[in-house]
């Protein structure tokens, strides 16, 4: 977006007494306190002028808070970081409670010096004054890894490569806090093509499995050169081996210390990204070297050149700012390129945390290392993390990927000269193509003139961690626009606001006023204020906006704060997975009329509950005993007249489960062998196994009419046979539906399947190319029909559910670029046949759901910034 010349008469003045934060002239500051919901402490406390110590800045800063107005004790308080920006002076507390960390919870002090006097301008951030939580674990840590694997990643592929390993306890600020494990869990998205680095927190008493973030943030000295991936020749600063031969080894830096303080740029050598998860660099890798000074053409090709070259650049743009290195101590900075991915280019790069890593590019890309705004973005994440380190999922995660969106291309226009003018300079990622145009090849651009309430993508936390990519430029396109109309000065600003105001939790809302809070410290003048102000404005970043998203469906249950499962439907009534409404006790079972009416909670043990089913009578859902680390088949009526009872108990996991009538099916783990079998209940019968057998696995439960219908995958030469099975529960009497023939040489795949009073009808996958179409066969195996044929033309399909006369199905959109237009959405099409019509226009994700009668459906919405259960009685047709 350009910006129209802003004429700032009287008028234009007068606005900026109505926009928060934008005096008419530039008065001496008043204190103002801004509070925070759920926490006595303020969330900002600005405008002071109070003397403070002049000896030690933590000492002082912790003396300052004992002040009442703070509600808090200093003694919960650990120093992380002290900044020091001219005569600006900021510390960094993280919170700990009864000795554990608080997560994302910090504290700031900021202080003006004056050569020995020190006085306390402000302090902010996010303190929780009302925890109160029992710090000893009932789960242990291994049954903890345990459970974030298997319900933390969701892809069966890829939890199959996935190793879980349990940390440390932490209180997580959900309510009066929560006590929970923090598991990481590593492995490899062979779909994707990326290793699988995340931090996953479970609850330490529940054992319920909250939320994972994603920890890769993707997309004697002497003097050499090299040439880049685009030609230019560049100098590198080196090191010379006692044995001649030279690496790229940079000790030229103000931070090298004689000991620490280096830039080292390591060459994989082709090896594979897994080897590069854990922190730091492994032993036995290699710094790029080279037999004479001039760095060659291969290290060009590797992106060993462009990845020293760059990291120097971004040493020396924070150090302009005051920062010396990422971590901001004269840290080692630490790059490792020529990394692939199980044999095939690693078209990818990421911040790990530690050090940068860099795939080799591949026909059509170059080095990810070829882009100064990717590296500028990269380890613009480590200096995010040595910072505010903005938690990495939704909105929060927006912003550190904004932050990183806007220093990475402040790094590169300053670095090439490239004008704020150049149409290319708002761009990410442009120059890392061989071929395409850079308007073509960048992944990002700062310019795309989005707005939050109209653009924001409504996703759940299932997608990019809640939209930390798609929703990122959001807010960098707010500063960019500032930084084009005051300039690169405004970095100084930025920066100010990362480092000494924002905190791991902040919002889009809370990043303004970190943002203007900075400017107003340094005392920038009200026209520029305003500017501030107004971008902000203009990308819809203010207070509350989220009420601003417009929907076509009626809220059933607003705010869910647990909606990883489907939810369930029978008749009018539904049971779906919650928390309670301060997401800071267990899971419950939430039932409820669909037709209105006040939900209530169904289940009564008082543990991590989850997969709900219901018959319209009764509620069955699985729960885990944490003391005995055994998982419960639980069953309860709607009505809540009697207690739930346990239907089951065993130490293997539990997937999902049906219930109709006296009969209760469920897929789980089988103790003693470890395959997914398939389980059925009659009354106080012992459970059956359907699936007993080598090799045989049991999936996808579903009771209609009598009827149990799930997916039977048998294990064998050639790989996976997957088909429906339809099992009679008055005579035990079961159908094997005859499996789809392949389109090729591996077995088609056949999932989701569902029952009509006539037909079983389920997702199929004939060619195993990702797109799915819907067929249906009677329900004693015969005339398999198509509804939707499997094809070229076929929808990448997610879900499935069927009604007597519709199946409803979620559809992923084939756009290739993630807007909200492209997100998951609800389908339906006649069980005869016929064409999908879209069931709602809600922009947003559409994820899960369950089709009731007459062309009913339920599901999670994540259009309105969170997770609603949502309904409508028939399609919308088209929108």
């Amino acid at each position: 977006m350009s910006w129209r010349p802003l004429a700032l008469t009287a008028a234009a003045l007068s606005l900026a007494l109505a926009v928060p934060g934008v005096a008419a002239a530039d008065d001496p500051p008043q204190p103002q306190v801004e509070s925070r919901a759920g926490t006595r402490a303020p969330a900002e406390v600005s405008g002071l002028a109070e003397p403070a110590a002049a000896a030690d800045p933590v000492a002082a800063a912790k003396a300052h808070l004992a002040d009442p107005r703070y509600h808090l004790d200093p003694a919960d308080l650990v120093p992380l970081r002290t900044v020091v920006n001219g005569q600006d002076e900021t510390v960094r507390f993280a919170q700990r409670y009864r000795n554990l960390p608080v997560f994302g919870a910090q504290y700031l002090v900021r202080f003006r010096k004056d050569g020995a006097d020190r006085e306390v301008t402000g302090a902010g951030g996010r303190f929780l004054t009302e925890l109160d939580v029992n710090t000893t674990p009932t789960v242990t840590p291994a049954l903890a890894a345990r459970l974030a694997r298997a319900r933390l990643v969701r892809d069966d592929q890829v939890r199959a490569t996935v190793k879980a390993t349990p940390g440390e306890l932490v209180v997580l600020p959900r309510g009066t806090g929560v006590l929970a494990w923090h598991v990481t869990l590593t492995g490899a998205d062979a779909a994707r093509k990326r290793p699988v680095l995340l931090d996953a927190y479970v609850d330490a008493h529940s054992g319920r499995p909250l939320f994972a973030l994603d920890r890769l943030r993707m997309e004697g000295p002497a003097t050499g050169s090299g040439q880049t991936a685009h030609g230019r020749t560049v100098p590198l600063n080196a090191y010379q081996r006692a044995d001649g031969a030279y690496e790229l080894r940079d000790r030229a830096r103000p931070m090298w210390n004689g000991a620490t303080g280096e830039i080292l740029s390591y060459d994989a050598a082709g090896a594979d990204v897994q080897q590069f998860l854990e922190p730091g660099v492994p032993a036995g890798t290699e710094l790029a070297k080279s037999p004479t000074p001039a760095f060659g053409p291969e290290h060009t090709g590797s992106g060993a050149v462009d990845a020293h070259w760059g990291a120097g650049k971004v040493y020396e743009y924070y150090k302009g700012l005051g920062r010396d290195g990422l971590d901001g101590k004269g840290g080692t900075m630490y790059s490792v390129v020529n990394v692939t991915y199980y044999g095939s280019p690693f078209e990818n790069a990421f911040w790990d945390g530690t050090k940068m890593v860099y795939g080799g590019g591949g026909a059509d890309l170059h080095s990810f290392a070829a882009g100064l705004d990717v590296v500028g973005h990269e380890m613009t994440h480590g200096v995010i993390t040595h910072s505010a380190d903005l938690v990495y999922q939704g909105q929060s995660g927006a912003m550190n990927e904004g932050l990183a969106d806007y220093f990475g291309n402040a790094i590169q226009t300053g670095a090439l000269g490239i004008p704020m003018s150049d149409p290319d300079a708002s761009l990410l990622g442009e120059d890392l193509c061989k071929s395409l145009p850079p308007a073509q090849c960048a992944t990002r651009d700062l310019d795309d003139d989005r707005d939050a309430a109209e653009d924001y993508l409504g996703v759940t936390t299932a997608i990019d961690a809640g939209g930390v990519h798609l929703n990122s430029t959001i807010f960098s396109g707010a500063l960019w626009d500032v930084r084009e109309r005051l300039g690169a000065g405004f970095d100084k600003i930025v920066y100010k606001a990362l480092t000494e105001y924002m905190t791991p939790l902040d919002d889009f809302a809370d990043g303004r006023r970190a943002v203007e809070s900075a400017a107003r410290a340094a005392r920038l003048p009200a026209r520029d204020r305003l500017a501030i102000a107004l971008a902000f404005e203009r990308h819809g970043i203010r207070p509350g906006w989220e009420r601003l998203i417009r929907t076509d469906s009626r809220v059933v249950l607003d705010g869910l704060t647990d909606a990883i499962d489907p939810p369930a439907l029978a008749g009018d009534r539904y049971a779906v997975t919650d928390s309670t409404p301060d997401a800071n006790g267990p899971t419950v079972i939430r039932t409820g009329r669909v037709g209105g009416g006040p939900a209530t909670t169904v289940s009564d043990d008082g543990r991590w509950d989850w997969t709900p089913a219901t018959d319209g009578r009764r509620a069955v859902w699985v729960a885990l005993d944490p003391e005995a680390g055994r998982f419960q088949v639980r069953a309860r009526p709607l009505d809540a007249s009697a207690p739930s009872t346990v239907l089951h108990e065993t130490t293997g996991y539990v997937y999902a489960a049906a219930v109709s009538g006296d009969a209760v099916a469920w897929s789980g783990e089988d103790p003693a062998t470890g395959e997914v079998e398939l389980w059925l209940k009659r009354g106080n019968a012992a459970p059956v196994n359907l699936t007993d057998g080598k090799g045989v696995a049991g999936y996808m439960p579903s009771i209609t009419g009598g009827r149990l219908v799930y997916v039977r995958v048998s294990f064998g030469s050639g790989g996976g046979h997957s088909t429906p099975v339809v099992h009679d529960l008055a005579t035990g009497k079961e159908v094997v539906v005859p499996e789809v023939p392949p389109a090729g040489a591996i077995p088609s795949l056949s999932v989701y399947p569902s029952l009509t009073a006539g037909h079983v009808v389920w997702l199929y996958d004939a060619d195993r190319d990702g797109r799915m179409g819907v067929m249906r066969a009677a329900l004693d195996g015969t005339g398999r029909t198509p509804v939707v044929p499997d094809g070229p033309q076929a929808p990448y399909a997610t879900w499935l559910d069927a009604s007597e006369s519709r199946v409803t199905v979620g559809v992923q959109p084939d756009g290739t670029t993630l807007e909200n237009a492209n997100l998951t959405k609800i389908y339906q099409v006649p069980v005869a046949g016929g064409a999908l019509e879209r069931y709602s226009c809600n922009r947003g994700e559409q994820a899960l759901f369950a089709a009731g009668a007459a062309g009913r459906v339920l599901w999670l919405d994540g259009t309105a910034g969170d997770t609603d259960l949502v309904t409508r009685d028939r399609p919308a047709h088209r929108c």
